[in-house]
């Protein structure tokens, strides 16, 4: 039976960034050029903010770890992911948010994720694949 773990979503981060998007284009109306183009790159930028939102989630399957971020997928077997551990790392992934574990997987490989039920992730995982290490 697969498992399904929505991303949990950092308001404080995302929010400004979609408020400020839909904002601006109130100011180019102000002005005479290029007001139609500034605003459908905005409100482009804010649609694409949002299917991200509506498409990072996470899916267990008995024998693999389905990563779904908008258009990019990641597919890994349970059985080579070795440790879960908590991290703050910022750098790009398929999170939503900086309260995010990173999975180590195969020998030298890792992705982080930010699944909104954290311990629950966690414990299905390690039911799926005892071995794997949580610190």
């Amino acid at each position: 039976m697969n498992q399904v773990f929505p991303s949990k979503i950092s308001w404080w981060l995302f929010g400004p960034i979609l408020l400020l998007l839909l904002v601006l284009p109130f100011g180019y109306w102000q002005k005479t050029t290029g007001h139609f183009v500034a605003t459908l790159v905005n409100l482009s930028v804010v649609a694409f903010f949002l299917y991200l939102m509506r498409t990072t989630y996470y899916t267990l399957t008995p024998t693999h770890l389905l990563v779904r971020c908008g258009p990019w997928r990641v597919q890994m077997p349970v059985a080579s992911i070795t440790r879960v551990e908590p991290t703050h790392n910022p750098i790009s992934s398929a999170a939503l948010s900086l309260d995010r574990l990173a999975i180590h997987y195969n020998r030298y490989d890792e992705i982080l994720l930010s699944p909104r039920d954290k311990a629950g992730f966690v414990e299905a995982l390690r039911q799926l694949n005892p071995q794997i290490q949580v610190g």
